[in-house]
């Protein structure tokens, strides 16, 4: 139970400090981190393994490769493209941006990867055409999170509905059966509002000028303006394009992490970045923000207080059996986990006790587990989301109370209508 508060302590702490922005949201992480390390909620070996994730390799990997991009004349080409095509539209360059993330997200498996290939061209653009990038970055990481694999039959995750069909045979749960287009169903519907809500609202709560200071990309607006020679701008778009197809691909077989690392020593080893600069270029802050949330959502894991969130709010079922309540708990139940889990553990915590709930029940279950997987994708509320999150807010220059200002509204719209669809298509009774 100690450990379990010791949890909780930290995580409130962490907010606080987020939101008060008195020191920077690195040192609040790593400082939350250490202290769950000493108080023994996490295992030293397991706050380690953060810090040498694939995910935080693959971050550092993409930032070096994205620096190495606007080295190039891709920006500014593709800035005045853009611009005749927008004649200098805010909404129309917002929403083209809005549009190549989703599609790329419907075949990238990794939302991480996927934000870290747009950003740099969307920063890039508004320092070309004159914009803030406070005022599109968090469109475009609402998008990254909430509407990537929408469409399942083209994504990388085609086979999750034998996944789940499997764990109802587990959960002894008969009669009912996921197909390839179940999630989607659900999921493209509340896409199209979040793609809309992303282009035409998010802008209006967004703030005019960062909050904190912007520095994912200073080592790319230190670097030299000189153009690269022609041989140093083809490996600049092979690293890149080259990383986005192996990934869309699934590295063809080899780890994720491995082809962005692999992509990162080339543009360096060409000299496109000196190494100073790569280094520079890593976001290490950002990095760091990542690991000490993700170690927090390990703590959540390890000590049981992420048991108690989703149990007290499942709990709240009782003995009711309309359909859109039961759903509207396990979405709020997935959307809070998630907000302070770390979106990748949630289904482990909670599908099984969504599947033990609705064989109690003996109710269908694919409308209540749909709520748990797109809730989880609908948090961006706290940067222990998703990596995506803290990187948004370097990108962006929001602290905590921006995130919350910007986040409460779209959360709520996609509360409504996910429940009002998914429970509808598939209701329990």
């Amino acid at each position: 139970m100690f450990q379990m508060y010791v949890t909780l302590a930290v995580f409130l702490l962490m907010i606080i400090s987020f939101c008060l922005n008195k020191i920077p949201m690195a040192i609040t992480s790593m400082l939350g981190m250490l202290v769950l390390v000493a108080t023994g909620c996490v295992e030293p070996s397991q706050a380690l393994s953060n810090i040498g994730s694939s995910v935080a390799v693959t971050m550092a990997s993409m930032f070096i490769i994205a620096a190495g991009l606007n080295r190039t004349q891709l920006v500014p080409k593709l800035s005045g493209i853009v611009y005749k095509v927008s004649k200098g539209s805010f909404t129309k360059v917002l929403a083209g941006y809005v549009i190549v993330t989703f599609i790329l997200g419907q075949f990238i498996p990794s939302i991480t990867a996927l934000f870290a290939l747009v950003c740099p061209l969307v920063i890039g653009m508004c320092d070309e055409m004159g914009f803030k990038p406070s005022k599109m970055m968090y469109s475009i990481g609402l998008v990254t999170v909430s509407c990537s694999y929408a469409i399942t039959p083209i994504g990388p995750y085609v086979g999750n509905y034998i996944e789940n069909n499997g764990l109802l045979a587990e959960y002894g749960i008969e009669g009912f059966t996921n197909t390839i287009f179940t999630e989607t169903s659900i999921k493209l519907p509340v896409t199209i509002l979040i793609m809309l809500y992303a282009i035409f609202i998010a802008p209006k709560f967004a703030p005019e000028n960062p909050v904190v200071p912007v520095r994912l990309f200073d080592a790319k607006k230190a670097a030299e303006k000189v153009k690269l020679p022609i041989w140093q701008e083809v490996i600049a778009y092979v690293a890149f394009f080259g990383t986005v197809i192996c990934l869309m691909f699934k590295s063809f077989g080899l780890p994720s992490w491995l082809i962005p690392a692999i992509a990162a020593c080339l543009v360096v080893a060409s000299g496109i970045l000196r190494g100073k600069d790569a280094i520079g270029s890593m976001g290490i802050d950002i990095i760091l923000l990542y690991v000490g949330v993700v170690t927090l959502g390990n703590a959540f894991a390890a000590t049981g207080a992420g048991d108690m969130v989703g149990g007290a709010v499942a709990g709240l079922l009782q003995n009711t059996r309309n359909s859109y309540v039961i759903g509207g708990v396990f979405f709020v139940a997935s959307f809070v986990m998630t907000s302070l889990l770390y979106n990748r553990a949630v289904s482990k915590v909670l599908i099984p006790l969504a599947l033990v709930t609705c064989a109690s029940l003996k109710c269908d279950p694919r409308g209540i587990m749909q709520m748990c997987y797109i809730g989880s994708m609908s948090s961006l509320i706290t940067p222990m989301a998703t990596s995506v999150v803290p990187m948004m807010m370097g990108a962006g220059g929001y602290d905590q109370k921006t995130l919350l200002k910007m986040g409460w509204l779209p959360s709520i719209l996609m509360a409504i209508a996910t429940v009002a669809i998914g429970m509808t298509l598939y209701p329990c009774f």
